[in-house]
């Protein structure tokens, strides 16, 4: 470890410059100086109030935020819920009116999709890559 220099030895009336430095001995782990001083202990239980009291104020701040985030996240969930739920009955009613007029209108409705199937057949012609077969 460090060699340490008893304070009481340095000569009287001689100020330390940086090229005289002088080690202090840590206390702390000297037999019989278990207990921290009464300062050091004051110090931390003002910074630990202090601490405790910034935590406190900012979860107060953010608890009204939190709810109202809360509140707007339940509320687009319900519309979500409720859109697909209309969308699934429009598509319900949608397939019936084709259904009908399927069954009313048989060889319109292969003839509609064999021009489907032609349109379909020409755009995916163009989209094709250069080179591919």
């Amino acid at each position: 470890m460090n060699d340490n220099i008893d304070p009481h030895d340095a000569p009287e009336g001689a100020w330390l410059t940086r090229d005289h430095r002088m080690s202090v001995r840590d206390t702390s782990m000297l037999t019989g100086s278990e207990k921290a001083p009464a300062a050091t202990v004051a110090s931390l239980h003002r910074v630990g109030h202090a601490a405790h009291g910034a935590v406190d104020r900012l979860a107060d701040s953010a608890a009204p935020r939190l709810r109202q985030l809360g509140a707007r996240v339940a509320g687009a969930e319900v519309a979500l819920h409720e859109k697909a739920d209309q969308l699934g009955r429009t598509r319900d009613e949608w397939t019936e009116v084709v259904r009908v007029k399927v069954r009313s209108h048989p060889l319109a409705a292969v003839a509609v999709a064999v021009a489907l199937g032609a349109v379909i057949l020409r755009i995916t012609r163009h989209l094709r890559p250069i080179g591919a077969a």
